[in-house]
C-alpha cells in the first residue's frame, strides 16, 4: 500500500512549480486545470503590482523583457514581507541583487527604486503637517526637522528624467539629490536639490538651527560672503516650511 505524500513535500512542490512552472513539474495529486488557474493568479497579481509601481521601467524594457524580468523575480527572489504593498520594494531588492539581468541598462535598479518611492510615499500613513511661523519669528533661529512625508535620496542616474527617448549611458560624476514630498492635497512632488541644499537639510535634521547650518556650510565652502549663504538658507527654509517639507 503506497503511503500518501507528505503535506510539506506537496506544498513545497506546489509552490516551486508556481515559481518556475517550466522547470518544476506539477504536483501529481493536483488537477492540471486547477494548477493553471493558480499559475495565472500568482503571475498576474504580482505582475500587476509591478506594472503599477514601475510604469516607466516597463515602458523602457518593452513587453517581452518586462515579462521575462517579472517571471525571473517570481522564480528567484525570496520576499521578506508578506504584504502586497511591499512587493514593489522587494522587486527593487531583487534588481539590486541581480544586476546581470539588465547589464545594458545599469540604471534599472535606481529607476525602480525611484518609482517605488513615489508609490510608497503616496500611501505612507503619516499625516501632513505644516508649521505656522509668525512674522515675529526668525526661521533661522528655529529648530526644524524634515517631515516624515519628505524623503531624500541620492542617485547616480537622473531617474526623474529617464524616458524611452532619454536613457543615460553612464553614471553622473555628481549624484542627483532628489527630495520627494507629499503635500496637503496628498500629491507626491519632487525637488532636485544641489549638494548645498541637500547638506542644509542634513544639518537641520541633526538638530542645528538654520543659522548654525548656514555658518557650517559657509566654513566648508570658504565663502567670502557669509551673508549670501545665510540669505539663501533663509529662502530655502521659508519655502520648505510652506510646502510642509520641514516642520
Amino acid at each position: 500500500m503506497s503511503q500518501a505524500p507528505d503535506f510539506k513535500q506537496t506544498q513545497q512542490q506546489f509552490t516551486a512549480h508556481l515559481r518556475d512552472p517550466k522547470a518544476v513539474a506539477e504536483p501529481a495529486d493536483v488537477e492540471s486545470r486547477r494548477m493553471a488557474i493558480y499559475r495565472r493568479l500568482i503571475y498576474n497579481n504580482i505582475e500587476s503590482f509591478l506594472s503599477s509601481a514601475c510604469p516607466v521601467l516597463k515602458q523602457i524594457l518593452g513587453e517581452t523583457a518586462w515579462h521575462n524580468l517579472a517571471a525571473d523575480f517570481i522564480r528567484q527572489h525570496r520576499c521578506k514581507s508578506p504584504l502586497f504593498n511591499d512587493i514593489a520594494r522587494e522587486f527593487v531588492s531583487y534588481l539590486e541583487d541581480h544586476p546581470q539581468q539588465y547589464q545594458n541598462m545599469p540604471f534599472v535598479a535606481e529607476l525602480a527604486h525611484y518609482e517605488w518611492a513615489e508609490l510608497a510615499l503616496g500611501i505612507a500613513s503619516a499625516d501632513f503637517v505644516q508649521r505656522e511661523v509668525s512674522q515675529q519669528q526668525d526661521v533661522l533661529q528655529l529648530v526644524l526637522h524634515p517631515s516624515p512625508l519628505a524623503w531624500r535620496f541620492a542617485y547616480d542616474y537622473p531617474v526623474h528624467q529617464i524616458a524611452p527617448d532619454n536613457l543615460p549611458d553612464k553614471p553622473a560624476e555628481i549624484p542627483f539629490f532628489l527630495l520627494l514630498y507629499r503635500n496637503a492635497e496628498d500629491q507626491v512632488k519632487f525637488i532636485e536639490l544641489n549638494p548645498v541644499s541637500a547638506r542644509l537639510l542634513d544639518l537641520l535634521e541633526s538638530g542645528q538651527t538654520g543659522q548654525q547650518a548656514a555658518q557650517a556650510i559657509t566654513e566648508v565652502l570658504q565663502h567670502p560672503q557669509p551673508e549670501i549663504v545665510l540669505q539663501g538658507a533663509r529662502q530655502l527654509i521659508e519655502d520648505w516650511l510652506q510646502r510642509g517639507i520641514i516642520i
